[in-house]
């Protein structure tokens, strides 16, 4: 018996560690990801100066990178700011609102809680669902691959207009 736990303990830590791993590898992937939908959307004209704000909803590692990110690039003219918010109450005005997985029940509110506020925020987020809960572009794996959905209508209703290109990239959910 103790010949089994020598083994699987041993597996164990090694599948955890690769989880992780790619866990790791996922998030960095979108936000590259995110930092491109800086130029692909066209964003209203009072968006359009001052600082390019990110918002990460909850805890999530995607803050970190967005943080990592901001250091060296701009959107555009702009300066890139992360910020963490973990309630509707704590929304303003910000460009893009990454919402994680592990907060995907929250989506539809946020959603709601932006169109009230009058925020034209790009919803980003990388759980079944998303879109037909609000977001405008949901990450997704397709062929081993890092893809996205995108819904034009809830750009619209966002008050967004995703451009040519990222349609074309995009996997269309209207």
């Amino acid at each position: 018996m103790k010949k089994i736990y020598k083994l699987i303990f041993p597996l164990a830590i090694v599948m955890l560690c690769t989880n992780m791993l790619q866990a790791q590898t996922d998030v960095r992937m979108q936000s590259v990801f995110i930092y491109n939908f800086t130029r692909l959307i066209a964003w209203p004209a009072d968006y359009q100066s001052g600082d390019f704000v990110i918002a990460v909803y909850g805890n999530s590692s995607m803050l970190d990178e967005i943080e990592e990110m901001a250091k060296s690039k701009k959107a555009g003219n702009q300066n890139i700011i992360a910020k963490s918010v973990s309630s509707t109450d704590q929304l303003t005005k910000c460009h893009i609102i990454y919402i994680p997985s592990n907060q995907s029940r929250k989506i539809a509110e946020v959603a709601d809680a932006l169109k009230a506020k009058n925020i034209s925020a790009l919803i980003v987020s990388d759980t079944r669902n998303a879109i037909s809960n609000g977001a405008v572009i949901n990450f997704t794996v397709v062929d081993n691959r890092q893809r996205f959905e995108l819904s034009q209508e809830n750009a619209a209703k966002m008050g967004l207009n995703p451009g040519g290109e990222i349609s074309r990239l995009a996997i269309l959910a209207d």
